[in-house]
């Protein structure tokens, strides 16, 4: 099969099995980067011990700032994209597409080279400790300096999707995490390169899925192949792009703060809290990564049907989205309430089952609300595909990030317990779930 035939049009077929179809890569892709991600941590720990997992481990949040504010580049150009190829308007999609590429080359330089420069400043500021400095600043320059890499693969795969193909970003994502895994046993295990090697096999393995996609999008059979000779800006494209994608890299930078604050009251709760919020971590993680993939296809979905002007077809599949969304996370939900403490005996030693009561006790807290926080996800979703991303923006902004700062600072003070801390995130989410059913509403009046 050439890969052209492997795009596909979301304006037809059978709404529930063309969501499903799309969504299964996604969803499968994420689970085996999120296995790579363990085993490239076992791989690091076992050879380079507890200095080499701290090393990543501190600074994990800072590596993730250049990425989440790529993505807004990133999904701004995957909903013009799917808008346009519902459309089937594909010269239009084709100066999108180059657009987008020269945007990722001159955004991508500009933050490796401020990543690389100001590597020994960062590490400072995040008070990284001095028997760990020196292999972290090598690790993160060698990320830094690869980056480009990396969003290069993050804009070829939202491209592919964005035309209805998420078999081959999940075909390279598992050649690329099968070939990580293999140079990280050969650079840490054989070579006692560190975690320098850690980075370095991460680079290079970043390299093989890039080239992947970039050979698929050059395929003359495909409807708008790549040509270099047309990289260039587009100015219509490039400010379509910026419009739609700036608001949601500022949500995607600016969501991670208020989680930050919650960690930093609940590591004053003691050892076992944070112990056991971790757990929690651990175990939900089927939850985002099925939302996330739930998310990408609802989006893409939405944005193919409005570009082609189904609109009936647009609202149908919205609710099909959710319909499903609630079914799957509300099974995974009703694990995670009733199984917690044997799942999370998998993640610790029998010395430390003392930590699984307080586990449970805030898995049955928040597990009843993830299915409330799929209604939120979906909507925005959804709003992305239309083309609004600054209202999400500003809800998210003030249902998420407002919400929890001011419960953290004005409520836990009053109530100090775990309980009260961790009661931000189910408080949060229904009062965002409710603004985003309130703005899709509104918003469908005009569709």
């Amino acid at each position: 099969m050439i890969v052209g035939q492997r795009n596909s049009d979301l304006t037809e077929g059978i709404i529930w099995k063309t969501l499903i179809i799309f969504t299964v890569p996604i969803l499968v892709g994420n689970f085996f980067q999120h296995l790579y991600t363990t085993a490239d941590a076992v791989i690091v720990g076992r050879f380079t011990g507890k200095e080499g997992l701290a090393a990543i481990d501190s600074i994990f949040s800072l590596l993730r700032l250049p990425v989440n504010l790529f993505s807004g580049l990133s999904a701004g150009s995957s909903i013009l994209i799917s808008q346009l190829y519902g459309a089937k308007k594909y010269h239009d999609l084709s100066k999108t597409m180059h657009t987008a590429l020269v945007l990722t080359f001159i955004v991508g330089t500009f933050l490796s080279a401020i990543g690389v420069l100001l590597s020994p400043a960062l590490l400072v500021m995040m008070d990284v400790p001095a028997d760990i400095f020196d292999a972290t600043l090598l690790y993160v320059r060698i990320y830094f300096g690869g980056m480009l890499i990396s969003l290069f693969y993050n804009i070829a795969a939202g491209i592919l999707r964005a035309m209805g193909n998420a078999q081959t970003p999940f075909y390279a994502l598992t050649v690329s995490s099968g070939i990580n895994i293999v140079l990280d046993i050969l650079f840490v295990g054989v070579f006692k390169w560190g975690i320098g090697g850690a980075a370095f096999a991460t680079v290079l393995a970043q390299l093989c899925s890039a080239v992947i996609l970039f050979v698929t999008l050059s395929k003359k059979s495909n409807l708008c192949p790549l040509h270099i000779s047309q990289l260039k800006l587009y100015g219509s494209a490039a400010a379509a792009i910026a419009k739609l994608g700036i608001p949601i890299g500022l949500q995607s930078i600016l969501f991670p703060i208020a989680n930050m604050i919650i960690q930093a009251r609940i590591n004053g709760t003691g050892t076992e809290h944070i112990a056991a919020w971790a757990l929690c971590g651990k175990l939900d993680f089927l939850i985002w990564i099925s939302i996330e993939a739930m998310t990408t296809a609802v989006s893409t979905f939405v944005a193919q049907n409005y570009g082609a002007k189904k609109y009936d077809r647009v609202n149908t599949g919205i609710r099909t989205g959710l319909l499903i969304g609630v079914t799957v996370i509300g099974i995974l939900s009703a694990i995670l309430y009733f199984w917690s403490v044997p799942l999370g005996k998998f993640f610790i030693g029998a010395e430390d089952y003392g930590v699984l009561t307080t586990m449970e006790r805030l898995m049955h807290l928040i597990a009843p609300f993830y299915t409330v926080f799929v209604f939120a996800e979906l909507f925005s979703a959804a709003m992305y595909g239309i083309g609004e991303t600054l209202k999400p923006m500003i809800i998210t902004l003030l249902g998420i990030c407002v919400f929890r700062i001011l419960w953290i600072w004005c409520v836990v003070p009053l109530y100090p317990s775990i309980e009260v801390i961790v009661w931000a995130f189910p408080a949060s989410w229904s009062l965002t779930t409710v603004a985003f059913i309130v703005a899709y509403l509104r918003l469908r009046r005009n569709i």
